[in-house]
């Protein structure tokens, strides 16, 4: 009896190679073999960390709760998977999405700890702050289409830490309701985690890679990260216009292609959602022009869509109605003024007239009868 083979991208030169083969039969680099993530739990990474468990897989990586051992403390620890230390590609966004997230210093970005990349000794690993609650995808496939006023204050820190990013001179260009994580704080409170800065580019920095420039997920890449082309701040913010048009609708902002994204027209939210949840006008413009296809068209910072954001929820909260109900008086239209009848405006007349005949013989009493 013949057993299938599994096949995989070659880490050092992407040639497609069967997980039998020790070495690529294309470039002849040694495959490695990885591990399952719980065959890791109990390891001691590094003389430092202690995994106790697992906490997610991605595309690059495991996350793990891991104990310090000198500290005792859990923090989330993040390891390359050992075949992508063949990588100089996958090691140097490993490497960048380190030092990306160690430059930034924000309640609304996840704080780095620790970093090592020690390809000779398959040390890879990044270790951050451990994090309760749940990502705003999960949210979002629970309980979306979100009302305004709880989606809104979770969009105004994605804005703040996006702001803090792009002031440190950094892209996120990967940003999706996967990477933001909601924080459930002791208080009862929600903060807002800004996570994995996995192929995020440095504006400061030389454009090294034009591998780097066609990384990304494809339902939030904007049209120019999809051509290819170098991207600056506003790719983020049409990554967050798609967010918020999910959030509020439950519905994709474009279809599933290339070309969808490049040429597909948006529907505005008010067209997709029943009479009852439209939105205010300001906040659908918001979306739309979060969403245009070209960056100039877009809003310019995420300091700029916080405020608006800000002044949106506050004109929501300040009217003391539900957001739904709100978004129904915003879009429809003044009643027209309703015309006297025939009747009134007759008697409206006579009434007139009596009152000033009554204003005539009052004067002339008075004349005939004053001292």
């Amino acid at each position: 009896m013949s057993s299938s083979s599994s096949t995989y991208a070659c880490p050092r030169c992407g040639a497609q190679v069967t997980d039998d083969l020790t070495h690529c039969l294309s470039c002849g680099a040694t495959q490695v073999r990885d591990d399952p993530p719980d065959a890791w739990i109990g390891r001691e990474i590094d003389n430092k960390y202690a995994i106790e468990r697992v906490l997610g897989v991605g595309g690059m990586g495991m996350v793990f709760a891991a104990r310090r051992v000198l500290v005792g403390d859990l923090v989330a620890l993040k390891v390359l998977f050992p075949r992508f230390l063949e990588s100089p590609l996958q090691r140097r966004l490993f490497g960048d999405e380190a030092v990306a997230a160690a430059r930034l210093s924000h309640p609304n970005v996840v704080t780095v700890f620790d970093a090592e990349l020690q390809p000779h000794d398959g040390s890879a690993y990044i270790a951050m702050e451990l994090l309760e609650g749940r990502t705003f995808k999960a949210l979002l496939r629970d309980e979306a289409p979100l009302d305004p006023l709880r989606a809104l204050p979770i969009m105004i820190q994605v804005c703040t830490g996006l702001a803090a990013a792009h002031q440190a001179q950094i892209i996120h260009r990967d940003l999706k309701p996967d990477n933001v994580f909601l924080e459930e704080r002791r208080d009862g409170t929600v903060r807002v985690k800004l996570v994995d800065f996995g192929i995020a580019a440095m504006l400061d920095a030389d454009n090294r890679d034009e591998q780097r420039r066609l990384l990304g997920t494809l339902r939030y890449m904007a049209p120019e990260q999809c051509r290819g082309a170098p991207v600056d701040e506003r790719a983020d913010l049409y990554a967050l216009g798609v967010m918020l048009y999910e959030t509020l609708t439950r519905r994709r902002a474009t279809g599933k292609t290339i070309s969808a994204v490049l040429n597909d027209e948006v529907q505005p939210p008010n067209l997709v959602l029943p009479a009852e949840r439209h939105l205010p006008h300001s906040l659908e413009d918001l979306v739309m022009q979060l969403l245009a296809k070209h960056p100039d068209d877009r809003p310019s910072t995420a300091i700029r869509v916080r405020d608006r954001l800000e002044a949106i929820l506050a004109e929501l909260q300040g009217g003391g109605a539900s957001a739904p109900a709100l978004a129904a008086e915003a879009t429809q239209p003044s009643p027209p003024p309703v015309p006297a009848a025939p009747g009134s405006r007759r008697a409206l007349w006579i009434g007139l007239a009596v009152a000033c005949l009554m204003g005539v013989v009052g004067g002339l009493w008075w004349g005939l009868t004053a001292p």
